[in-house]
């Protein structure tokens, strides 16, 4: 009998004891921890089943019976690359599913091994915003350079005629016609998407043909130019959109008649650009301009004789962005 009672007070102390050990908050912890860690560590191996020729989509071995249900998103990944998937259709077996996002293809070929994790997506993302080294502070630079789209080159080479030109020792009779041709270089710096700057040079060739008496006399130019332009919709990589530009330029000028020389100093005052620009790649568009420019020189011969010639010119250019 009082081995009985021994015994009893032995159990109600084991009882008192363990329920007091249950109840430490060290032990409630690790035990909320251990749990959570087995909830996050879901990860399990598959064998593809069939992707589509298309590859927009594949086949798993999981259905209904391993919890997968229509509309479900889950992370599937090789030693590659990882892709978040939804599932569009599902039976009992098996389950049919595509990337989220629509320039996703699918990365996995029939029969490989790929890795399935059910941890739910925003559950993932919760998890990496609650932990703050996950989540670095933005760099604002970054993504003004962004919204702002990338400063850029373009080069352009173009046909030019003269819708008018007097000269200070030309009477107007003998005026007939003046073309060329035009080569330029420009760097875009883009303030904003709707306005960009941009400084550059250029270097003219053009030939005034008189009728009476024949004459060819050829003029060459170089100037480095300023100009403010207005885009009309945001250029990016992959929009096109027409622009509108206004242009200034100065530099210099020679002009030969009759093997005797002239130089001195152009101004072009003002140039009106009107453009349309055609990416078709990441990094290279297309440019297609039409301006109207007023260009004034001053030159002088080898005898100190002034001439002025004053001319107004269209022009068609084509070139590239990059």
């Amino acid at each position: 009998m009082g081995n009985y009672k021994t015994l009893n007070v032995s159990l109600l102390t084991m009882a008192v004891a363990a329920s007091l050990f249950l109840s430490n908050p060290l032990y409630s912890k690790e035990k909320k921890i251990q749990t959570r860690s087995s909830e996050k560590n879901r990860e399990e191996l598959l064998v593809v089943q069939t992707v589509s020729t298309d590859r927009r989509s594949f086949v798993v071995g999981k259905g209904v019976k391993d919890g997968i249900t229509r509309g479900m998103e889950v992370i599937f990944a090789n030693d590659n690359v990882s892709i978040v998937c939804k599932a569009r259709e599902v039976n009992r077996n098996y389950s049919l599913w595509s990337p989220l996002d629509a320039n996703v293809t699918i990365p996995f070929n029939k029969e490989e091994i790929i890795s399935y994790n059910s941890h739910a997506y925003g559950n993932v993302a919760l998890d990496i915003v609650a932990d703050s080294s996950l989540t670095p502070e933005p760099d604002y630079d970054v993504l003004y350079e962004k919204f702002r789209t990338r400063n850029n080159y373009s080069a352009k080479v173009g046909l030019n005629r003269a819708l008018s030109q007097s000269s200070s020792d030309v009477t107007n009779d003998k005026n007939a016609t003046r073309t060329g041709y035009t080569f330029a270089v420009e760097y875009n710096h883009r303030f904003m998407p709707e306005l960009e700057m941009s400084f550059g040079g250029r270097i003219d060739n053009e030939v005034f043909r008189q009728n009476n008496p024949s004459l060819d006399i050829p003029t060459n130019r170089v100037m480095a130019t300023a100009a403010v332009t207005y885009h009309l919709t945001t250029f990016s990589k992959d929009e096109t959109n027409f622009y509108l530009s206004l242009a200034a330029g100065i530099g210099k000028s020679t002009t030969t008649v009759s093997e005797e020389k002239s130089s001195g100093t152009v101004t072009m005052l003002p140039e009106g650009r009107i453009g349309y620009i055609m990416p078709f790649s990441r990094s290279v568009a297309m440019i297609f301009e039409g301006t109207i420019e007023a260009l004034s020189a001053t030159e002088k011969f080898s005898n100190s004789e002034e001439q002025v010639t004053n001319i107004t010119n269209i022009k068609f250019n084509i070139g590239l962005r990059f």
